[in-house]
């Protein structure tokens, strides 16, 4: 019995793990450029959600799937759990992949960002301005 219930909460605590115990498909692994923070995909949508929550963007323009510089920046970098709270605290964090044709290739042409570069981290209003610079 007692080895019942471990095999029961050994296979409920995986089932977490994998987000899928409620019958739902399993969050698919964010890409390491990525690193841990939840980005949205789409600018517009993002912005949407920026003007509704009257937060900035924080937009990452990146390699995905990329470079080991690009890898090595979401593993090291986007990991930090204050970083991580930060940007989900304070922006709406959205992901541009600079290596891929459609909106995100439309997006990148709008911001003059070039295709297949290191990762970009711009700032923006919900409008998609540049902020004023501080004096």
């Amino acid at each position: 019995m007692r080895r019942l219930i471990m095999l029961g909460a050994v296979v409920w605590y995986g089932a977490a793990l994998v987000g899928n115990c409620d019958g739902s498909e399993p969050k698919p692994a964010a890409p390491p450029e990525l690193g841990d923070v939840a980005w949205r995909r789409g600018l517009e949508l993002a912005a949407q959600a920026a003007r509704k929550d009257g937060k900035p963007l924080l937009v990452l323009f990146d390699e995905v799937p990329g470079c080991e510089t690009c890898k090595g920046y979401g593993r090291n970098v986007l990991t930090h759990p204050l970083l991580v709270e930060a940007i989900e605290t304070c922006f709406v964090p959205v992901a541009v992949y600079n290596n891929i044709p459609g909106a995100d290739e439309q997006t990148l042409k709008a911001f003059k960002e070039p295709a297949w570069n290191n990762p970009v981290v711009r700032i923006i209003d919900a409008e998609s301005s540049e902020p004023p610079t501080p004096v």
